[in-house]
């Protein structure tokens, strides 16, 4: 995931609430870091909420300068991130049969956290055989603590799943070094210095039932996981999909990232998926958007102001351009001439 599709993003606000309490359990200067990031402290007390991703990012990047001596709070903020976390993929990870499943629904996610890119490791028969976490659009003052949190996310969660020490063969890390403190969880060999964050096991592992794994279970969380994307692959109508998600929340799905987050497929996926159609993004959005406008202007009394809003625009020049471009003329141009004509019609009719 580019990193200028994941800060036009709108992401859950935990991560953040997470970082700013443990800034504030350490004493630091939580308050200027969110002002620095512009955010609202309020919008951390709502639970469920979202933020814009670019915001979370730059805290990230606040909480990394305030904490870059303290391994320990990088440490304690990562025990925080359960599979609780992350919703329905959070349960199917926690009921995988094996350690192959579970690996298979870490690596499908399309976004992350901190531009995380997951990717299974196999064995030359295709077993696999550990898994990989890169950060290929991240800052790179972002990456080592980005290192410490998934090490400390996913041992403990294969430990859990494994019902006891998990039988990692390696380690490999992208730091010059690692504290001991992220490494209660493992009991193998850690290699520093390598190009990316990898856990390695023996591939015999992959295919042992796990004793907490219910594949019953895993399967419906797994469908619940992917519901929309599942109705995609069964009707191919990806145009009207798009259309549907858009109308559902016109205010943040006017870009491409922000509908392909929604729908759990990234941009590129998403692009390519609508051009097998016939179709493009911008059309799609347009047309969507342009009868989202006749709608609102012909059948209520909201003002042009209000309805830019509700469309997503700034400002409502911006929106009376846009609507010149889809119809030809200017919303309140549009009204009059619909409501005349729906007068119009009436008459006629008595």
């Amino acid at each position: 995931m580019k990193l200028s599709s994941y800060q036009n993003l709108r992401v859950p606000n935990f991560s953040v609430h997470n970082l700013r309490q443990v800034l504030e359990e350490a004493d630091l200067d939580w308050r200027t870091a969110l002002a620095n990031a512009e955010i609202d402290p309020n919008a951390l007390t709502r639970p469920g909420s979202t933020i814009p991703a670019r915001k979370e990012l730059a805290f990230q990047l606040q909480f990394v300068a305030l904490t870059r001596d303290r391994v320990d709070l990088w440490v304690r903020a990562s025990r925080a991130y359960a599979t609780s976390t992350y919703g329905a993929r959070g349960m199917a990870l926690a009921t995988a049969p094996t350690v192959a499943a579970w690996t298979e629904v870490a690596s499908a996610t399309d976004n992350a956290p901190g531009l995380l890119e997951i990717t299974p490791l196999r064995a030359p028969d295709g077993r696999v055989t550990g898994i990989e976490f890169t950060y290929p659009d991240a800052p790179e003052e972002l990456i080592p603590f980005s290192v410490y949190r998934d090490l400390c996310t996913a041992t403990p969660s294969l430990a859990w799943l494994y019902g006891g020490t998990f039988p990692f063969t390696r380690i490999e890390v992208p730091l010059a070094e690692i504290s001991p403190e992220a490494l209660t969880y493992v009991s193998c060999a850690i290699d520093c210095c390598a190009e990316a964050l990898r856990l390695w096991w023996d591939p015999a592992i992959s295919t042992e039932e796990l004793p907490f794994g219910n594949a019953f279970q895993h399967e419906a969380w797994v469908k619940a996981d992917a519901q929309i994307i599942d109705s995609f692959r069964a009707t191919g109508d990806w145009p009207h999909t798009v259309a549907k998600a858009i109308r559902a929340a016109p205010n943040l799905n006017r870009t491409l990232a922000n509908v392909a987050a929604t729908l759990r497929v990234s941009p590129r996926t998403l692009q390519r998926k609508l051009e097998l159609t016939g179709d493009d993004f911008a059309r799609v959005r347009d047309e969507t958007l342009s009868d989202l406008a006749c709608d609102l202007l012909s059948h209520t009394d909201h003002s042009v102001a209000e309805i830019s809003r509700k469309l997503g625009y700034t400002d409502p020049a911006s929106f009376t351009m846009a609507f010149k471009r889809w119809r030809g003329m200017p919303p309140t141009a549009f009204r009059e001439a619909s409501r005349y004509e729906d007068k119009e019609s009436w008459t006629s009719a008595h």
